[in-house]
């Protein structure tokens, strides 16, 4: 799918073959049924019925009217472009030119959609032909449509929602947000709207929100794909890897093949298992190659299978592109050494020599490196890995107190678990934000896990006597100790509003 299609994409509720079942029902009530079934967003089943009616009255302006509307929701521009073609001139709504411009985006034909489109300056029309734009590489161009069209519809949910996808994928998390909550406002049930979301808070980390858009979007409109697709990546972000395996489940037979296997692949690799995960994404080799994600995780796979020359074929390229991308720069490295290429490795470490927010573990990869490439001067960064900068712990300790004031608990857990890992991890706090952390993203064996590190390291602090009391709480584990701890928390902090609202729910239980 390429960055158009990807933007259409809350649209797409997976591309079925309609299979013609119960012929002999009336037709019109078939027709009647998908209308119903369209507007309560179950567009597969109305695929169904409208297959059918078509069947039989294959020349009925208002059959394929629906059915076109219906296939662009599905995603299936061919389908949409050849009922709208069928359609005669006195019978065309009055949206017909913004139904052929998405049909033919998504056939991806950027220059048929603005042909389509003319001089409509409403907000479909600005929102189609930013996209049509964006299509043909005319990202500059794309840009000011973006900005033109919300300035002229500030309050159309689409519009902010695509255009808060297109600066996300611009690199623009904070406008992306702005235009993402401005979308919301505007229309809080709209799929765009809540599709943006999801992929908004999972670029701002917080995967509690992103997977909460997600399912909501998937409770309003049965089958989305990307719902499902974004569902089952947050999952795997979070590591529930049992509920990861059953969305790949549900995705087999309505998803696409690429989707279905990259998930998979990661499913596979966070149980180390590289030779499936090779497998996997060697077969479907074709429909990943432009898939950054996908081709990272194809090079740890051949690292990890004793390959490293053909991953280093694949990062190479990448790091060109994308010389920024830290995690590429990272894996690169590591193929680097796996190959014997040290001195190869100390090269594309070397920013983070003079990076002073350098994170302890990239200077310990790079002092390696530089010990077994004969490189002494460098070798001395992995003093620095041991003992980190002031300057480098204090953006880590930042980072994580600012994520953890904005929600953000998949980047205040990196941010903490870093500190941890470059200190001798007994920070008392440092682990009771691990374990709030932890809890909000639902993964509450490792929170009560970190909450029971920092109550050893400070028995007494009413913070973290009431984490782990409201984790216990909350698991329904050992529910008299968990009283137990807020009671204690409450007696030591009688004005923490927080702490007093813990203890007076564990008294209501």
């Amino acid at each position: 799918m390429n960055s158009v299609n990807r933007l259409l994409a809350p649209a797409i509720g997976g591309l079925l073959l309609a299979v013609l079942a119960g012929c002999g029902e009336d037709p019109a009530k078939r027709f009647a049924r998908a209308g119903q079934e369209f507007a309560h967003h179950d567009y597969l089943a109305a695929q169904a019925d409208l297959a059918a009616a078509l069947a039989a009255m294959p020349d009925d302006p208002r059959v394929l009217e629906l059915h076109a509307r219906n296939a662009l929701a599905m995603g299936d521009g061919v389908a949409a472009g050849a009922s709208l073609q069928k359609l005669p001139a006195n019978r065309r709504p009055a949206d017909f030119r913004l139904l052929v411009a998405e049909a033919a985006l998504l056939r991806e034909k950027p220059a048929e959609a603005l042909a389509a489109l003319g001089d409509d300056h409403s907000a479909s029309g600005q929102r189609l032909r930013a996209l049509a734009l964006l299509g043909k590489g005319d990202k500059d161009a794309a840009a000011r449509e973006f900005t033109a069209g919300v300035i002229a519809h500030p309050n159309d949910a689409r519009l902010l929602a695509a255009a808060a996808r297109y600066r996300l994928g611009e690199g623009d998390r904070i406008e992306a947000r702005v235009l993402v909550d401005k979308a919301l406002k505007a229309d809080g049930g709209s799929l765009d709207a809540m599709i943006a979301d999801g992929k908004v808070s999972t670029a701002e980390g917080d995967l509690s929100r992103a997977l909460a858009s997600y399912d909501k979007a998937a409770r309003a409109y049965p089958g989305n794909l990307p719902a499902l697709v974004g569902r089952a990546g947050v999952l795997g972000d979070l590591g529930r890897l049992d509920q990861l395996e059953q969305a790949i489940g549900a995705l087999k037979g309505v998803g696409s093949d690429a989707d279905v296997t990259y998930l998979s692949a990661r499913l596979a690799a966070a149980r180390g298992q590289w030779q499936k995960v090779r497998d996997l994404l060697q077969a479907a080799e074709g429909q990943l190659a432009e898939r950054d994600d996908a081709n990272v995780l194809y090079a740890q796979a051949l690292v990890a299978l004793g390959q490293p020359e053909q991953a280093r074929a694949r990062l190479a390229p990448l790091l060109l592109r994308h010389p920024e991308n830290l995690v590429v720069r990272r894996e690169l490295a590591k193929a680097q050494m796996a190959g014997g290429d040290n001195a190869g490795a100390v090269v594309t470490l070397r920013p983070f020599a003079t990076s002073r927010t350098a994170l302890p573990d990239d200077l310990r990869l790079l002092a390696k490196a530089a010990k077994d490439a004969g490189d002494v001067d460098i070798a001395s960064f992995d003093a620095r890995a041991r003992f980190p900068s002031p300057r480098a712990m204090g953006a880590l300790l930042a980072n994580g107190d600012i994520a953890m004031r904005q929600g953000n608990w998949a980047n205040a857990v990196d941010a903490y678990e870093r500190i941890l890992a470059a200190t001798d991890g007994r920070n008392a706090m440092v682990l009771n934000n691990i374990a709030w952390a932890e809890g909000q993203l639902g993964n509450f064996d490792k929170a009560i896990g970190y909450g029971e590190r920092a109550l050893k390291e400070a028995p007494g602090n009413a913070s973290v006597m009431d984490t782990l009391g409201w984790l216990l709480l909350q698991q329904g584990r050992d529910r008299a100790r968990g009283v137990q701890l807020l009671r204690d928390a409450a007696a030591k902090a009688p004005q923490n509003p927080t702490i007093q609202r813990h203890y007076a729910e564990a008294r209501k239980g």
